[in-house]
C-alpha cells in the first residue's frame, strides 16, 4: 500500500514538472514569434524629426504627409509632463497655401473684316500729239508722191489718189520714229497692222518708211525702185496695180526727215 502511493505521487510530481516545462517553451516561443513579427513604424522617423523637410510633389500629398505623422506622434509621445516640449511639426513654419487667381475672361476679338482694294480709275490713253507740218514737210510729201505716180505711169497703172485721213496715220508713224531716231514698219507705237488697217478703212494695207537728209526725198525714191522684184517689198508696193490710194507723212526729226507711206485699196 506504501508503494503505492508514492509511486502515484512520485507521477504526479512528473506530470507537474513536464507540465512547467511546456509552459516555458510555449512562452520562448510565442515571445520569438512577436520579436520577429516587424513593428509597423520601423520605416517612420523618430517622432523629434522635422517632417516639413521632405518636399511634397504637390500640396495635397504635403497635407497628406504632414497628417500621417501627427497621428504617428499622438500615438508614440509620452504622457504630457508639467512642462511640455515644443512639437517639431509646431515650429515648423506654416505651409503657404497657394492660392490661385482665377483666369480672366478671354474676350474674343472681333475678326477684322477685308477692307475692298480701292478701285483705281483707268488711265485714259493720252491722244497723239498733234503732227506740226512746215512747208519743207509738205513740199517733201508732195514730191513722194509725184515720184511714185510718174513710176506706175511708166508702168501703165493708175496714179495713186492722196488720202488726207492715211495721211495722217503715216505722219503719226514718222513721229514715232523721230522720238527713237530709227525706223521700222512694228514697233513701240504699235503693228503696222494696227496703223494702217484703221487707216485705210480695209484689210490691204502696204507701207513704206524711211529717212533722208538735205531734202533727198529723189533719193529714198531710187532706193526703192533699185529693189529686185519679190513679192512683198517697198517697190511692189509702189507698183502694186491694187493699191489706188496712198497717204504720205514727212516728220522733221532731230537727225532727219522721216518720211512714212502708207498704201491702200
Amino acid at each position: 500500500m506504501i508503494r503505492a502511493a508514492t509511486f502515484r505521487a512520485f507521477e504526479r510530481y512528473v506530470a507537474i514538472v513536464v507540465a512547467l516545462v511546456v509552459q516555458v517553451a510555449a512562452v520562448a516561443v510565442i515571445g520569438d514569434v512577436f520579436a520577429a513579427v516587424p513593428r509597423a513604424d520601423a520605416g517612420l522617423p523618430p517622432p523629434t524629426e522635422t517632417v516639413a523637410r521632405v518636399a511634397p510633389a504637390a500640396r495635397g500629398d504635403r497635407l497628406m504627409t504632414l497628417n500621417v505623422t501627427l497621428d504617428i506622434v499622438s500615438a508614440t509621445a509620452p504622457a504630457p509632463s508639467a512642462q511640455p516640449e515644443a512639437s517639431p511639426i509646431a515650429d515648423a513654419p506654416p505651409v503657404a497655401t497657394e492660392e490661385l487667381a482665377p483666369a480672366a475672361p478671354q474676350i474674343a476679338e472681333p475678326t477684322p473684316q477685308p477692307r475692298p482694294d480701292p478701285t483705281i480709275a483707268p488711265r485714259p490713253t493720252p491722244a497723239p500729239a498733234a503732227i506740226t507740218t512746215s512747208l519743207e514737210t509738205r513740199q517733201a510729201e508732195f514730191r513722194m508722191l509725184a515720184l511714185m505716180n510718174a513710176s506706175r505711169l511708166q508702168g501703165g497703172l493708175v496714179p495713186l489718189a492722196l488720202d488726207a485721213g492715211v495721211s495722217d496715220a503715216a505722219r503719226q508713224h514718222s513721229a514715232a520714229e523721230a522720238l527713237v531716231r530709227y525706223v521700222y514698219h512694228d514697233g513701240p507705237d504699235g503693228t503696222a497692222r494696227s496703223r494702217d488697217v484703221g487707216a485705210c478703212g480695209t484689210g490691204w494695207y502696204g507701207e513704206n518708211t524711211g529717212k533722208v537728209w538735205s531734202g533727198g526725198v529723189d533719193v529714198l525714191h531710187r532706193e526703192f525702185m533699185a529693189e529686185p522684184w519679190e513679192p512683198i517689198n517697198h517697190r511692189t508696193n509702189i507698183m502694186d496695180p491694187n493699191f489706188r490710194r496712198a497717204g504720205v507723212g514727212a516728220v522733221q526729226g532731230p537727225d532727219a526727215l522721216y518720211i512714212t507711206i502708207v498704201f491702200c485699196r
